[in-house]
């Protein structure tokens, strides 16, 4: 069985220690170790914490001092590190004060629905007011502050990862602190737990993936189908006449020849060969060599229209 799967690996129990800093560490930091945890930079992770309880001069009980030189060991960094610590069996911290108003919960349960159905084991989500500092170099307060509680099946840095990256996506600045149910709290979590308030998230769960792969929220609008538009039915459209290939013919070269005479018709008027300025004259008053003219112009005439 995986160090995971029990709950005792390494990532666990940086979680717990990180845990333990919370209200002694500056926020950003630990916020900042546990997403390295969440990404398997568990070296990195630990040694971010001991130096900054170093660079704080925050003191450790022997106890935690033991449980980070193991870390450090573990994680394949210098166990020495933890030399530099300051350690003293016995010391005051002034508590923490928490208050819910102005309401703490507001927009987290929104902010959670894209994760919430992905969320192994949370049992519970509340939200509480810091309104003290927290570290050496503590940011503005009050600071808003999750806490999530998950079964023995949850996995505890993923957990804090999701929601804190969650949250941050939507704009809302929050420390995430998730507790194992059953486990051991600090005196910090304590007082946060007395003031916070739970997050309703039984109307924030997002609606099952659909078949296109989609998610939709519940209280949507339904769908509403849109008739067919009926398109006209298309006429068929002839096709083109095959046209055959034309053979080119070679224009034949016709020979010159004189211009045939126009041939007049038997009722046409023999004017209009341009030949002879014609007028009817009367043949009883011709004379003998007129007539003879006449007769030669006939026979000539008569020649051409054969």
């Amino acid at each position: 069985m995986s160090d995971v799967a029990t709950g005792d690996g390494l990532p666990d129990r940086l979680h717990d220690i990180l845990l333990r800093m919370a209200g002694r560490v500056d926020d950003d930091a630990l916020t900042s170790a546990r997403e390295l945890v969440a990404i398997a930079e568990s070296d990195r992770a630990v040694e971010l914490l001991v130096g900054c309880l170093v660079a704080g001069g925050v003191p450790v009980t022997p106890a935690e001092n033991g449980q980070l030189r193991a870390l450090l060991d573990q994680s394949r960094s210098d166990p020495a590190l933890a030399d530099r610590l300051k350690v003293r069996d016995t010391w005051y911290a002034p508590p923490h004060r928490f208050s819910y108003e102005p309401d703490a919960g507001a927009g987290v349960g929104a902010a959670l629905a894209p994760v919430v159905d992905f969320l192994i084991g949370v049992q519970t989500v509340s939200a509480v007011w810091r309104v003290t500092p927290a570290g050496a170099t503590p940011g503005a307060v009050p600071q808003r502050v999750v806490l999530v509680e998950i079964g023995p099946d949850g996995f505890a840095p993923a957990t804090a990862y999701r929601i804190g990256q969650a949250l941050e996506e939507a704009g809302i600045r929050a420390v995430v602190e998730v507790l194992k149910t059953g486990a051991d709290r600090s005196d910090y979590h304590q007082l946060a737990a007395a003031d916070a308030k739970p997050i309703n998230l039984s109307g924030q769960h997002a609606a099952a993936p659909s078949s296109g792969g989609g998610r939709r929220a519940k209280g949507t609008a339904s769908v509403v189908p849109i008739k067919p538009v009926a398109h006209a039915q298309a006429k068929p459209v002839p096709a083109a006449p095959v046209v055959e290939p034309v053979e080119v013919v070679e224009p034949v070269a016709v020979e010159k020849s004189a211009p045939q005479p126009p041939v007049l018709e038997p009722s046409a008027d023999p004017s209009a060969l341009g030949l002879v300025d014609y007028k009817p004259i009367a043949e009883d008053k011709l004379s003998d060599v007129e007539r003879d003219l006449l007769r030669q112009l006939h026979e000539e005439l008569a020649q051409r229209e054969q």
